[in-house]
């Protein structure tokens, strides 16, 4: 179900306008399991940028708060009276071109579920130079979140260290998500719906079968 997912996303936009993407993450390979009490937790998989990735968490409160990949997923869940942050970062020493060949100009974070409200998301690029810079997203939902690389200030696209996600979660909160890519076109409003209903669909069939 996901990857037709992701498929219908890509041909949807390709019908719009040309759409080339590339992907950083799709969480397909590299299986990982992050409790609190392993704080930094690297994992080689060819697929992810840079060659790896490498996942901690960190929590505050009495139960346990975990970050995993598998099955095509990034899940991030805390328990009841506890809350918890993880961070997923993906590093290249040498640089990478996230533009491919000035193609590129905007990121796409495809969300399947959310407590909305209670989590906050930031995504923060560093090049080869050391320049920084992060963006937060602001009521994230289910679906494709759309962050222009024009939104990250003196960050050389073109050679690009480090990417990371962090997920700030109050307590009792999840979050899953699908995949982080790097695309030349922004989603029509009408296929970010359709997608949306998508990953929906998708997180309820995930979530009938793991109580089956």
């Amino acid at each position: 179900m996901k990857k037709a997912i992701i498929v219908f996303v890509v041909l949807a936009v390709t019908a719009i306008r040309p759409a080339y993407a590339a992907m950083i993450d799709d969480f397909n390979g590299g299986v990982m399991t992050v409790n609190a009490d392993a704080s930094n937790v690297y994992q080689q998989y060819l697929a992810a940028f840079g060659g790896g990735r490498t996942v901690n968490i960190t929590k505050t409160g009495p139960l346990e708060a975990t970050a995993e990949v598998n099955q095509g997923t990034y899940s991030h869940s805390s328990d009841g009276l506890t809350s918890a942050s993880s961070t997923i970062s993906w590093i290249d020493e040498s640089g990478v071109d996230l533009t491919s060949g000035n193609i590129n100009n905007v990121f796409l974070l495809a969300i399947l579920s959310i407590d909305q409200g209670k989590i906050d998301l930031t995504l923060s690029i560093t090049d080869v130079l050391g320049a920084y810079d992060s963006f937060s997203l602001s009521g994230a939902g289910v679906g494709v979140q759309n962050i222009a690389f024009s939104l990250f200030s003196n960050v050389d696209f073109l050679q690009v260290k480090e990417v990371s996600l962090l997920i700030a979660g109050e307590m009792a909160s999840d979050l899953e998500i699908d995949s982080l890519m790097t695309s030349n076109t922004v989603p029509a409003p009408s296929v970010l719906v359709l997608l949306s209903v998508g990953l929906l669909v998708s997180g309820f069939n995930r979530r009938r079968l793991s109580l089956s």
